[in-house]
C-alpha cells in the first residue's frame, strides 16, 4: 500500500516516513504541494499525509487539485499541521479532507489515523478510479493491465515494493481473482522478475486449505502476472482491530501453523509472515500469501546474500534482524508476535527508530503476559526464544503444541470448515 507525505521540513517528513516504512507501507515523499501534486497523479497513492503551510504550492491548493482531477478525486487525505483552530479545520474539511492531525503528534496518533482511514476506503472500495475518468485504470503507475488476455479489471487493490495488485474477474468462468502484476519496463532490475517468478514456482508446489490457492500465470512484452485466489473479507491485520478472543487467536496461529508445516517440509521458509499476508475467507478460515521472498533450502538466490535483512521488522526474528541465515524457526518467530499482538493488542517490541527495533529483537526478553493469559506463556516463550535451536522447530511442532492443549480450537476450525 503506498502513501505520499507531503511536508516542507525536513526532519518531520524524515520522521513520518521512517514510520509508515517501519509500517510496511511504501512511501512516496515530497517538499512541496507542487511535487506532490505531480507524484501523487503519476501514482495515485492509497493516501496522501500533507502539511498547509509549505512553498510553491500549499496544502489547500494541493487538495483542490487532486479533488478536481477525476483519477485523484477519491483518493484519501489527511493533514498534518500546525494550524489547529477551528478555522484551519473547518477550511481543510470543506475542501475535502478526511482527517486533521495536529502538530506535535505522536506515533501512535499517527498510525491511529493513518489505519482509520484505510480501514474506511477499503470498506468503501474506493481504491480504483471514479467513474468518468478519462484514462484507463493505473495507467500512470506504468502498468497497463487492461492488455492482459482473459482478465477483466474490476479496481486496483493496492501495491507493494515491485507489483500491483488488481481485482479481475476470469473472462471464460466469472471468476474473481487477484492479479498480481509486475512492470518489466519500470522494474529492469532482474533481481524483481526473479522474484516474480520465484513466487509462482514456490506456490506452485503447495496445495493447502491455508495457503492461497493459485491459478495462472504468464508474460505480456510489458509485464509479468499471477493470477491468484481474491479474499474479499480482508486479512488479520483488519480482523485484530475489531478484536479477537485468545480462543480465536489460537484458531488462527493453529491454521497459519498447518500452512507452514506444508511450506517447511517442502524446504520453503518463508520470510515474512506478518498479519498483513494472512488473509481471511468467508468461513472464517485463513490461508497465507505472499511468497515474493520466500527462500527454498536449495536456492541459492542473489537476493538473499549474507547480510541482507529481508522481512517485516515488527515481526522480524533475531537472525533475520542480524542478517543471518533463516530456518523454519524463524517463520514461528514471526508467528509469536503476531500471537502475542492479537492477544494483548499489543506488539512486544515497538520504537521510534529501526535500529533501536531491531536491537530489541535480538537482544530484549519479550514482555510477560498477564495472569489472565498466563496458559499461553510457554506457547510464546517457546515461539518468540531468542535462540532458533530452542523455539519450535516447524510448523507441525506449533501444530501438535496447539492440538494437545486446545481441543476446542480444533472444533472451532471444523465449524469453519462447514460453514
Amino acid at each position: 500500500m503506498m502513501i505520499l507525505v507531503v511536508e516542507d521540513e525536513a526532519s518531520i517528513r524524515d520522521n513520518v516516513v521512517r514510520i509508515l516504512r517501519m509500517e510496511g507501507f511504501e512511501v512516496l515523499e515530497a517538499e512541496n504541494g507542487r511535487i506532490g501534486l505531480d507524484l501523487a497523479r503519476a501514482n495515485r497513492p492509497d493516501l496522501v499525509l500533507s502539511d498547509v503551510m509549505m512553498p510553491e504550492m500549499d496544502g489547500h491548493g494541493l487538495l483542490e487539485a487532486l479533488r478536481a482531477d477525476p483519477l485523484t478525486a477519491v483518493v484519501p487525505f489527511i493533514f498534518l499541521s500546525a494550524r489547529t483552530d477551528r478555522t484551519d479545520r473547518r477550511k481543510g474539511m470543506n475542501l475535502g479532507a478526511d482527517d486533521y492531525i495536529g502538530k506535535p503528534f505522536s506515533r501512535d496518533e499517527l498510525m491511529d489515523a493513518v489505519w482509520a482511514r484505510i480501514k474506511r476506503t477499503q470498506a468503501l472500495g474506493l481504491t480504483q478510479a471514479p467513474a468518468g475518468a478519462s484514462r484507463p485504470m493505473a495507467e500512470n503507475s506504468g502498468l497497463a493491465p487492461v492488455g492482459i488476455k482473459g482478465y477483466r479489471m474490476l479496481k486496483r487493490l493496492g501495491s507493494g515494493g515491485m507489483s500491483e495488485v488488481f481485482l479481475a474477474v476470469r473472462e471464460h468462468d466469472g471468476l474473481e481473482v487477484a492479479l498480481k502484476i509486475l512492470d518489466t519496463r519500470k522494474h529492469t532490475d532482474t533481481s524483481f522478475l526473479h522474484r516474480f517468478i520465484q513466487e509462482y514456482a514456490l506456490l506452485e508446489q503447495i496445495n493447502h486449505p491455508n495457503v492461497a490457492r493459485i491459478f495462472d500465470h504468464g508474460f505480456t512484452d510489458e509485464q509479468a502476472f499471477i493470477s491468484m485466489e481474491y479474499f474479499s473479507h480482508g486479512d488479520i491485520r483488519q480482523r485484530m482491530v475489531s478484536g479477537l478472543s485468545p480462543l480465536e487467536s489460537l484458531t488462527v496461529v493453529l491454521q497459519v501453523a498447518l500452512a507452514l508445516s506444508q511450506i517447511h517440509a517442502l524446504g520453503i521458509v518463508h520470510r515474512d509472515v506478518k498479519p498483513d499476508n494472512l488473509m481471511l475467507r468467508a468461513n472464517g478460515s485463513v490461508a497465507l500469501i505472499d511468497f515474493g521472498v520466500a527462500k527454498h533450502s536449495e536456492q541459492q538466490l542473489e537476493q538473499t546474500r549474507h547480510g541482507e535483512i529481508v522481512g517485516s521488522p515488527y515481526y522480524m526474528s533475531p537472525e533475520q534482524a542480524n542478517g543471518k541465515p533463516v530456518s523454519p524457526t524463524s517463520d514461528i518467530y514471526s508467528l509469536g508476535v503476531i500471537l502475542f499482538e492479537m492477544i494483548t493488542r499489543q506488539r512486544p517490541f515497538v520504537a521510534e527508530t529501526l535500529e533501536v527495533l531491531l536491537y530489541k529483537h535480538i537482544h530484549t526478553p519479550a514482555p510477560r503476559l498477564d495472569a489472565k493469559f498466563a496458559e499461553f506463556q510457554e506457547l510464546l516463550d517457546r515461539a518468540l526464544h531468542k535462540d532458533p535451536a530452542q523455539r519450535f522447530a516447524s510448523g507441525q511442532a506449533v501444530v501438535d503444541y496447539i492440538t494437545l492443549g486446545w481441543p476446542a480450537v480444533l472444533r472451532l476450525i471444523d465449524a469453519q470448515s462447514t460453514a
